[in-house]
């Protein structure tokens, strides 16, 4: 390879880090402070049925959770399982 190649390479590169650093974290737009009255909590359901598919699979793939599902809950039914518990 030429050396404008594997410039052309490295600023393609640079560009695409850039690009994705730059990205919004959030996918949703709140058009006031009432509107955000949400949290965030960690999907046991879902890993539990992937970890159930998992077990039955015949490949044997172990999983390991970096980012855990999640799902978005109002406060309110937040803070009542809160004290349900």
């Amino acid at each position: 390879m030429t050396i404008a190649i594997k410039t052309a390479f490295a600023a393609a590169a640079l560009v695409g880090l850039i690009g994705c650093n730059t990205m919004s974290e959030r996918d949703y737009v709140v058009d006031s402070s009432s509107a955000d009255d949400y949290v965030y909590i960690v999907d046991y359901e879902k890993m539990a049925l992937i970890e159930k598919a998992n077990k039955k699979s015949h490949v044997g793939v172990d999983t390991y959770w970096i980012h855990p599902p999640v799902k978005r809950i109002k406060r309110s039914e937040y803070e009542k399982m809160k004290k349900g518990q």
